[in-house]
């Protein structure tokens, strides 16, 4: 038996448009499971801003310009989170609603923490 996966890669890069313009998004997995690894588990006290420009421009075919042209438009907050879970979805072929709806319910789900613990919590 032999299954023939080549049918199913697609050598097309996603693409985020925002503010009128289309970049390209690098889905390679290496890419795509470091940068869910990075938002799924920060750093405390990681700079959320050093984080979005590095999350753009590891993961845009335009690297750092990309980034700076993106960022430098002024954006309320809910978009701004809106952009993180656009260029993840872009990465991994799912939808921004199913991506946040993901996270939602990772942040439900109880921790591994003893009753009683004072650890803080990430």
């Amino acid at each position: 038996m032999n299954v023939d996966l080549d049918a199913y890669f697609d050598t097309q890069k996603p693409a985020l448009t925002i503010f009128g313009r289309v970049y390209e998004v690098d889905n390679d997995y290496k890419k795509v499971l470091a940068a869910q690894r990075k938002f799924a588990a920060p750093h405390p006290g990681a700079d959320s801003g050093e984080m979005m420009r590095e999350l753009l421009t590891d993961n845009l075919v335009g690297g750092r310009q990309a980034a700076d042209e993106i960022l430098a438009h002024d954006m309320p907050f809910a978009f701004w989170n809106l952009l993180q879970f656009g260029v993840l979805a872009a990465m991994t072929g799912k939808t921004v609603d199913e991506l946040r709806e993901a996270a939602e319910n990772a942040r439900k789900e109880p921790s591994f923490r003893r009753a009683g613990s004072k650890e803080k919590r990430l």
